[in-house]
């Protein structure tokens, strides 16, 4: 009998209610793990489509990169498997080659230089859209965001100046530009996937690495590299990009709807990586796991700057690195 009524009141409660009668699930990737302003920008997205569609449209996050590294994900939405992906401009060059301007050390003058590149109706923004377009990747660009800004942090010793990173081994992706500016400040660079990182600090693989302080924080770096120097040395682009093929799966309005959660989940990952940079290591400082330093930066910007010009031409992107140099 108690049942009987149970059944009684949950429809009365639910009477008026509307639910989808198949919601339609995007799988989303990305390799962070929490906190971590790629995962906070992730849940937003989610959040804002399930009120937008009145739950037509969800979106199942995977996180730690349970999907596979960026490139495999990529590769998977190209192919419609996966359907979204929240990551680093640095691991999609291989796709979009451009993005590898975003490398470059020192090439945003501050946070608002940012915030004013990646807005969705930035001449960045509208650049990176037609570098999409123009690709015939099978992968639609949402927006571009942030994810903190990036320190150098190693197992070696306390870096407090330029020299003391040479003959360091330090872990890159595996562009050319990510190389660049620590092989001319004298470090010797490393191809490495991130996945990797933990693994290849403990055995020697590599001595250093450069990160933000989420990802720092979030996959427990600090426990094989507890020298933290801030050199602040890159404001992190990262990038919300969907299957093309997934996009036009979906109908207009929820197009456009996700459209709009994609500008503010962007908004997120910005506020949320400027919050982490300020939180996250003050405890860690505190109970002394980790040795933070500051770093005499002018030297790194006098070796790197001179190579702005340079790495644009040969990437073909001049045109861009003007655009970012005209932002007020």
């Amino acid at each position: 009998m108690k049942n009987i009524y149970k059944v009684i009141a949950f429809c009365t409660v639910t009477m008026g209610m509307t639910f989808p009668v198949h919601a339609q699930v995007l799988r989303l990737s990305t390799q962070a793990n929490a906190p971590h302003p790629w995962i906070d920008a992730a849940e937003a997205l989610r959040s804002d489509m399930l009120e937008a569609t009145d739950g037509r449209v969800d979106i199942q996050i995977f996180t730690g990169g349970a999907l596979g590294n960026d490139a495999t994900a990529l590769d998977e939405m190209r192919m419609g498997t996966t359907d979204l992906l929240i990551g680093g401009t640095q691991e999609a060059t291989p796709f979009f080659p451009e993005f590898q301007l975003f490398s470059l050390s020192y090439l945003f003058a501050d946070e608002e230089a940012l915030r004013t590149a990646v807005a969705p109706d930035s001449e960045v923004s509208s650049y990176f859209e037609d570098v999409y377009e123009q690709s015939a990747s099978g992968l639609k660009l949402l927006a571009l965001t942030g994810g903190g800004v990036r320190n150098l942090s190693n197992n070696r010793r306390p870096v407090t100046s330029i020299e003391d990173i040479a003959r360091m081994r330090m872990r890159v992706p595996g562009s050319r530009m990510d190389a660049l500016m620590w092989e001319t400040s004298g470090a010797l660079p490393t191809s490495l996937p991130f996945t990797e990182l933990y693994t290849g600090m403990q055995t020697g693989v590599v001595d250093a690495f450069e990160s933000t302080i989420s990802a720092y924080v979030a996959n427990k770096l600090y426990e094989v590299a507890n020298y933290h120097a801030q050199t602040e040395h890159q404001f992190m682009v990262s990038h919300i990009t969907m299957s093309q093929a997934s996009f036009d799966r979906l109908s207009e309005e929820d197009q456009a709807a996700l459209m709009q959660a994609a500008s503010r989940a962007s908004q997120v990952a910005i506020d949320a990586g400027i919050d982490y940079d300020r939180s996250l290591l003050e405890p860690l400082v505190e109970s002394g796991q980790v040795i933070l330093t500051e770093v005499d930066k002018e030297p790194f910007i006098e070796i790197v700057s001179p190579l702005h010009d340079r790495v644009a031409a040969d990437l073909g992107v001049t045109d861009l690195l003007e655009l970012i140099r005209s932002i007020d």
